[in-house]
This record gives structure tokens, sequence and C-alpha cells, in this order.
């Protein structure tokens, strides 16, 4: 069985640039809209009301399995454009009655104004967090910054962007 968590995120494109922001980790529709309530009242967010974002992933699943081969070039985060494709067998995380996730990205600076950022995904556990990192450091891009990877523990249903912006 394939479990899915849902992801808030804010992205907009102002006269200088494209910013995004991951907002929080849900187990629930009615989750979004009470993260949304808090979000939308915060400076930067409240200026931007239309651009919040609702994506599902997948856990336990690897992202850029393949490695990559070039930078993405993106000054700060750079998130998936989408979600994954979930099937009505998929179901929520909250039926596993988790209270926590583990999210993966890998990171490096390309120069002073420019980093390099792909997340890689969602985990139920430090262990499968832990063992998506051990394959990606071994595939192309990421075997030259092998140290990049960050691992996190998140609190599902927890607005991360706690002030705005």
């Amino acid at each position: 069985m394939e479990y899915f968590v849902y992801v808030l995120s804010h992205a907009y494109t102002d006269e200088w640039h494209t910013d995004s922001k991951l907002l929080g980790f849900l187990n629930s529709l009615k989750g979004i809209e009470e993260m949304k309530k808090q979000a939308v009242i915060l400076p930067g967010f409240k200026e931007y009301p239309e651009c919040f974002v609702v994506n599902q992933y997948i856990l336990d699943k690897i992202h850029w399995v393949e490695g990559f081969h070039e930078a993405i070039g993106e000054m700060g985060r750079d998130y998936l454009e989408k979600g994954d494709e979930v099937d009505k067998n998929c179901r929520s995380v909250k039926e596993l009655e988790l209270n926590t996730i583990f999210s993966v990205s890998h990171y490096y600076t390309i120069d002073t104004h420019l980093d390099d950022e792909r997340y890689i995904g969602v985990f139920s556990s430090l262990d499968q967090a832990e063992k998506a990192v051990e394959v990606l450091k071994m595939k192309p891009g990421f075997k030259s910054h092998a140290d990049g990877f960050d691992i996190s523990e998140l609190d599902l249903n927890v607005l991360l962007w706690k002030s705005g912006f």
C-alpha cells in the first residue's frame, strides 16, 4: 500500500524574482485550509493570497533517482514543480498515525548568489530517509556533492513560516 502526504507551499513572482516557500506537510485537506488561514494573515503571504499551492507526495518515494547532469540554478530553494500522481489506491498518511515525517533535500552553492537545490522526497522514518541518501550518493551530480544532503524531521500539520516574509 502506498501512502501520500499533502504539501502546502506558496509561490509568487514579483517584478524582481520568483520565490517559493514550503509551508508544511499535512495529513488532511481540512489541515490545509487551517494552515492557509494561519499563513494568509502574515506579512508577505497576505500580499499574495492567491499563490498557495497544494501538492501530494508519495511517502518513501525517491525523486531524482537517476541523478542529475546540470544545475537548476535558482537562488534559494527549488522544489518539484508538481506533486506525485496519486491514484485511488493511495492512502493519506493520516491512516499511519504519524506525527512527524522526514524531508530530504540536496543542495550546494554554485557561487555566492546561486544555489542549486533538489527536493528528494518525504519519508516515513529516519532509516528510510538515510537509505534514500545512500542510494543517491552514487548517482551522477549527487556524487560530486555527496555532503549536500539534508534530512529534516518535521511535525505534520505545523506551519513552518510562522512570521511571514
